[in-house]
């Protein structure tokens, strides 16, 4: 009997899988699974399973789905009892653990990794463990939650397929290695980790070339999506690779660094050792900072100011929210840029992407940031709490500048806040997150009407904004002081040297085409707009499609109602979301005897009316009743 999680949601009773029913009732039973011998409070499975949209009378859907599991695991098929029991503590499966297929991975990667073992015992135990693995982990799941995990678990599973190779190697059988490489490559094309072992590989295959043409093609990979060059460690191999140099195989995990080891016959070439231990270096790890950036020096003073103020106890923390597009990413680079010699110890920075669909993994950020500060990779802890704690320890007393950007959440931003006030942190994000205590929260707002067209200016040239001011003017307007919108302007406008501006501004000034005309490749407003939208709890979203066909640009919730069919509270609600997510902003704050006045207006009004314009029609007659109560 196998409790599987290594891949789909599944339950092996030795014969046949058991019907474990919905999707969403397998990710239950897969949510306990991940550490069966400790009970999950309700309501963290709920989070874990459903995230921040849970269904109505969540609690009785759980119950539900509990009651069918247990009667799913009771198959008499089964060789072993299986149950699920409630403890005052929370959920938890009654089974033995050695039956989950992660609890049996661990076991034997940490077999695998203990002293006195011989390569090919090595070799076996980790080819056991890889072979429990069918796809990714808690395959179907969807929710952030199981994202994140399965980030972790596939960190996991690399760790054992490197020394599972680095064995294979050792035992001068690298040709065995190359497919199960190249397949995990396939998921995960930046892993410098399988990289590595795949060129080592192939160059002692005696495909030298082919070696050096993988290089080529992760060199321009790790260039075009993390805007930096491959590790100092790939680099050498490459070097070495190309001067066709003796690449010494890893040694196993016991018997330490062999550099130096053994005599060499003279004119022999110094030999590569890989992996091997680098040494600690000062990372600027930063994109580069705009040529054309504009204005923002009161907020970049009183940011500088912060983080650079000593604290006693509590890392200098900066948490730079906005909605998207406003160029909080732009300005935490500037920022960063200036700061480089308050920080001596070099500057840290990761892409968190909690506005896109796939918001980084922190375990796998931790090590990324590790690998930079110049830990070894082969010695970088597999266990999400080993790993945390080397990367507190990593950071202690150094004088680093730690940037999260575009973070998602306090669960991903946690695990990568350093231990002490060595280090200062600067976190750009479109949510609310729970600042680190004694951080500053700015709120990054639109550019001024006449920055916006500075902006223009040097994206356009003086000449020809100075040639028509006035359409110049107008645009900046239309583009409501954002700017991606500003920039998408311009790439559109430079690519169409024979517009005037005063023709594009004529295309602009139509609501109904003005987000078409603001795209331009990844220079795009509406995905922009789409991607916080897509993040709204659903009582707001369907506010918003409503609210972009009243007719007025102010209004409170008392107006929404009969739009929405919903109850006042509901609707304020949804309302406070919007303004959290800079759809909405507050035109006027309540009053003893009147609620809340919302504004919805610019670039965010023509989003919300591509949005309801399906709705329109059927939004119309309660529109009618609705707007003479309102005046």
């Amino acid at each position: 009997m196998e409790l599987r999680i290594l891949g789909p949601i599944e339950l092996w009773t030795g014969h046949a899988l058991a019907d474990l029913g919905p999707a969403r009732q397998r990710s239950i039973l897969g949510v306990l699974l991940v550490d069966p011998e400790r009970p999950l409070p309700l309501e963290s499975l709920v989070d874990r399973v459903w995230g921040d949209r849970p269904p109505a009378g969540v609690r009785n859907v759980v119950h539900t789905y509990i009651t069918r599991l247990r009667r799913a695991l009771a198959s008499d098929g089964l060789s072993e009892p299986v149950g699920l029991i409630r403890t005052p503590a929370g959920y938890q499966v009654s089974a033995d653990p050695g039956a989950v297929d992660l609890v049996r991975f661990r076991r034997l990667l940490k077999r695998a990794q203990q002293e006195g073992l011989g390569d090919q015992e090595r070799s076996t135990l980790l080819q056991q463990a890889l072979h429990m693995w069918r796809g990714d982990a808690l395959s179907g799941m969807q929710s952030d939650w199981a994202a994140r995990l399965r980030e972790t678990l596939r960190q996991l599973h690399h760790e054992a397929l490197s020394q599972w190779a680095d064995a294979e190697i050792r035992l001068e059988r690298p040709g065995a290695v190359l497919a199960e490489l190249r397949a995990a490559l396939l998921t995960d094309p930046l892993s410098e980790q399988l990289c590595e072992r795949l060129m080592l590989a192939l160059y002692l295959e005696g495909r030298s070339v082919d070696a050096l043409e993988y290089y080529q093609s992760i060199r321009r990979l790790i260039a075009k999506d993390l805007g930096t060059d491959p590790s100092r460690r790939l680099q050498r191999l490459y070097e070495t690779i190309l001067r066709g140099e003796t690449a010494v195989p890893a040694l196993s995990p016991d018997r330490g660094d062999i550099r130096g080891a053994g005599p060499q016959s003279p004119g022999t070439p110094a030999a590569a050792v890989f992996p091997v231990t680098t040494a600690p270096h000062i990372p600027q790890m930063l994109p580069i900072d705009l040529p054309d950036f504009i204005g923002r020096e009161r907020e970049l003073d009183v940011l500088q100011r912060t983080l650079t103020q000593p604290t006693d106890a509590q890392p200098p923390a900066v948490v730079l929210v906005g909605g998207g597009g406003v160029g909080k990413t732009a300005l935490a680079v500037r920022l960063g840029h200036r700061l480089r010699s308050a920080f001596p110890d070099g500057q840290l920075y990761a892409a968190l992407r909690g506005s896109t669909g796939r918001p980084a993994d922190p375990h796998a950020v931790q090590g990324r940031l590790l690998r930079a500060l110049g830990t070894d990779p082969d010695r970088l802890p597999a266990d999400p709490d080993e790993r945390a704690e080397v990367y507190r320890l990593a950071l202690a007393g150094r004088h680093l500048l730690l940037t999260l950007d575009d973070a998602a959440d306090d669960e991903q931003v946690q695990p990568l806040l350093p231990g002490s006030a060595d280090t200062a942190v600067l976190i750009t994000s479109r949510g609310r997150l729970s600042a680190p205590l004694g951080a500053r929260v700015p709120h990054l707002a639109e550019l001024p009407n006449g920055h916006s067209v500075r902006l223009l200016a040097r994206l356009l040239g003086p000449e020809r904004v100075s040639r028509e001011p006035s359409a110049a003017a107008a645009i900046a307007r239309y583009c409501g002081g954002l700017p991606l919108a500003l920039r998408a302007a311009a790439v559109r406008l430079n690519t169409r040297p024979h517009w005037s501006l005063s023709r594009y501004a004529e295309r602009l000034s139509d609501d109904g085409r003005r987000l078409d005309e603001l795209a331009h490749g990844s220079l795009s407003v509406r995905a922009s707009f789409r991607a916080t939208y897509n993040a709204l709890p659903k009582d707001a979203r369907e506010a918003l499609c409503c609210l972009g066909h009243l007719p007025m640009s102010e209004f409170d919730a008392h107006l929404a109602c009969p739009v929405l069919g919903k109850d006042f509270a509901t609707v304020e609600d949804a309302c406070e979301q919007l303004v959290e997510a800079y759809f909405l902003s507050v035109a006027a704050p309540a009053t003893a005897d009147q609620p809340t006045r919302y504004r919805l207006d610019g670039l965010q009004r023509s989003f919300a009316q591509e949005l309801g314009s399906g709705q329109e029609a059927a939004a119309t007659p309660a529109l009618d009743e609705a707007v003479p109560l309102s005046i």
